[in-house]
């Protein structure tokens, strides 16, 4: 089948990264903020993968299903705390020269608030990691050949390998490679739906004028969009995974320029992949739930070599985020939270983020 050759390169390419990225790795530095050399290509290719995750691919595309245009804010609010970000924060956060989110915090304040900080983030994080997870085994489900918590236990496996070796030498390294395939996949899928259903003006005639109102909607209001502001558009200001990426920036300078661009980058992928929700509305409205909208587009309108290559790139929107939360949360786990109660030598820091 060529969409599962499309799928076990896309494995191997990934884990041949990981092999080469290991070379790189010449001390702690290296792996937990790869040498502080990244330049704004990289930076911004690396936000951008971790953004575009499982939540802004399939979870969005769902709510475009759904909702219409006014699921495009779901990205859209990032965009805004990307810009306040760049304004306010990414520069100083880069600044400051440090590895992890909770070291800012206790800078800020104290070790005990670091301390509270570092577990509710690894907490929370295992949780996300979990949702990547699960949504990696519905989509590689689409193929067909094995059931989905085989699929998980494959995906986990080749991106806990590749981090493992690489460090984030290789998490931006493959983030880069990853972006280029969502990006290329989602355009393409966008292309193609729209295609079948007679251009734009297709797409209008098939849906109520009501999915296509903006900024909000009757299903949308301005009470919605004030809490997508508050609690999407915030974590943009202080993730851990944000701020994973700023901190391996090369100076402030190129931590603020890439913030800026991946916040204007994001808005075109999110309306994007809202449309193509939307275009799945249509050709498929039978569908019983949201996130079945993007899946639906692969099997029943795409051709085999355009199904594989969007196939891959669903996956490696979510790979990517994935291996950011992964390495956010165990980097926390040896420096902020080992290193509290047992202060560690950067060898030890290394050993422990390892298998951590």
């Amino acid at each position: 089948m060529l969409q599962l050759t499309i799928i076990a390169a896309y494995f191997a390419i990934m884990i041949v990264i990981g092999v080469l990225s290991r070379g790189r790795v010449r001390g702690v530095d290296d792996f937990l903020v790869a040498g502080r050399r990244g330049s704004p290509l990289f930076i911004t290719g690396s936000l951008l993968a971790t953004i575009v995750g499982g939540s802004a691919t399939i979870g969005m595309a769902g709510l475009g299903f759904a909702r219409g245009l006014t699921g495009a804010w779901w990205l859209l609010v990032g965009s805004i705390g990307l810009v306040v970000s760049g304004i306010f924060f990414a520069g100083k956060v880069r600044g400051f020269g440090l590895y992890t989110l909770p070291e800012m915090v206790e800078k800020q304040y104290d070790s005990r608030v670091g301390l509270a900080a570092s577990f509710l983030v690894v907490i929370a994080w295992v949780g996300v990691l979990a949702g990547q997870i699960i949504a990696s085994g519905k989509i590689l489900g689409i193929l067909g050949v094995a059931d989905p918590a085989r699929w998980m236990v494959v995906f986990t496996v080749v991106f806990i390998v590749y981090a493992v070796l690489g460090g984030q030498q290789a998490i931006i390294r493959t983030d880069i490679v990853q972006i280029g395939i969502v990006l290329a996949g989602i355009f393409t899928c966008l292309v193609l739906v729209l295609s079948r259903l007679g251009g734009w003006a297709g797409l209008v005639s098939s849906l109520p004028p009501q999915r296509f109102a903006f900024p909000v909607s009757s299903q949308f209001g301005s009470g919605d969009l004030a809490s997508f502001l508050l609690l999407v558009g915030l974590t943009y200001l202080v993730g851990p995974d944000i701020y994973s990426r700023l901190f391996c920036a090369r100076d402030t300078g190129t931590a603020r320029v890439s913030v800026f661009w991946t916040a204007l980058i994001i808005v075109p992928v999110a309306f994007a992949i809202t449309v193509i929700g939307m275009g799945a509305s249509a050709l498929f409205p039978q569908i019983t739930s949201p996130e079945q909208a993007f899946p639906a587009v692969v099997t029943g309108v795409l051709p085999p070599l355009a199904g594989g290559i969007v196939l891959a790139a669903l996956l490696g929107a979510v790979m990517s985020s994935a291996d950011t939360i992964l390495f956010s949360a165990s980097t926390i786990l040896s420096v902020d939270i080992i290193g509290h109660f047992r202060p560690l030598t950067r060898e030890k820091t290394l050993f422990y983020s390892r298998w951590m």
